[in-house]
């Protein structure tokens, strides 16, 4: 039977006898994650923006801030915009994850946000595309908001008015110069398989698995982990492993997440020095 043919007719067998050997079918290892392409400033009327490409999925960001009065309001509200080949399900999946890190504060502390002397505060919609889908499309849509929020600068505002007046919006006075606001945290998600997780010291994890084994193999794990590889969150699909491997799966997050933020500051820096030179 053709390799072709046995991928049509038994997709299992077809993978496994690469996964046998530890590797994908395009020669890339188990062990290794597929290259991110990212771009920062793609959209110039925005206050920052990224575009973020992973494999087949891609996605971009942008952030659009309007001042308010300092309240209890949500600092980030995001919007999220779908190709119609989405699943709609995949859009709820990110809105929930969305939703926990901004309660988590895992991109800004909401004091970040405070300005005008504390009366005033920024609200950051943040409105996402996603254009194309992949196995791990969440993994590039969190390095996609975390490059926008990254690229974000925010003019200082000042209201001269007593502390006794209600402040008018429109009385804000923005100065011509805009800063880069510091984010809390730098969050990156990391998608993994484990196979053969049930056989003690035979399991074996995929990092960035190909879109198809997801609909093959039971067992997914996805890891959001921050600096000093504080995790802000872990979903499990299936039985992925005893405690060693589990552990192994924080480990390569947590590495993962170094390199990654590295990129991303590095991506930063690059457009900041093309903008400002």
């Amino acid at each position: 039977m053709s390799v072709d043919l046995l991928k049509i007719c038994d997709p299992l067998a077809y993978y496994s006898q690469f996964l046998f050997e530890s590797v994908y079918p395009d020669g890339r290892s188990i062990g290794s994650f597929r290259p991110i392409s990212l771009q920062m400033g793609v959209t110039q009327s925005a206050a920052g923006s990224c575009v973020s490409r992973q494999g087949g999925a891609m996605v971009t960001a942008r952030i659009e801030p309007f001042l308010a009065v300092r309240s209890d309001d949500s600092i980030i509200v995001p919007h999220i915009d779908a190709a119609p080949i989405i699943p709609q399900r995949v859009v709820e999946d990110a809105e929930v994850l969305l939703r926990q890190l901004i309660e988590e504060e895992a991109f800004f502390k909401r004091d970040q946000l405070v300005t005008a002397n504390g009366r005033l505060m920024w609200i950051l919609h943040l409105h996402i595309a996603i254009l194309n889908l992949d196995g791990c499309l969440l993994d590039t849509l969190v390095t996609c908001v975390t490059g926008a929020f990254l690229d974000l600068q925010l003019p200082k505002v000042n209201v001269d008015l007593d502390e006794d007046i209600t402040v008018n919006i429109n009385e804000a006075v923005l100065s011509e110069q805009s800063e880069h606001i510091s984010l809390a945290d730098l969050p990156v998600l990391s998608t993994f398989i484990v196979l053969d997780a049930h056989i003690p010291n035979k399991a074996k994890v995929l990092c960035d698995p190909v879109a198809d084994l997801f609909d093959l193999l039971t067992s997914s794990a996805s890891i959001v982990i921050g600096n000093n590889a504080r995790v802000y969150r872990m979903t499990i699909h299936g039985y992925c492993g005893d405690e060693g491997t589990l552990r192994t799966l924080f480990e390569l997050a947590a590495s993962r997440q170094k390199l990654v933020s590295e990129s991303l500051v590095k991506a930063r820096d690059a457009h900041h020095k093309t903008t400002s030179s």
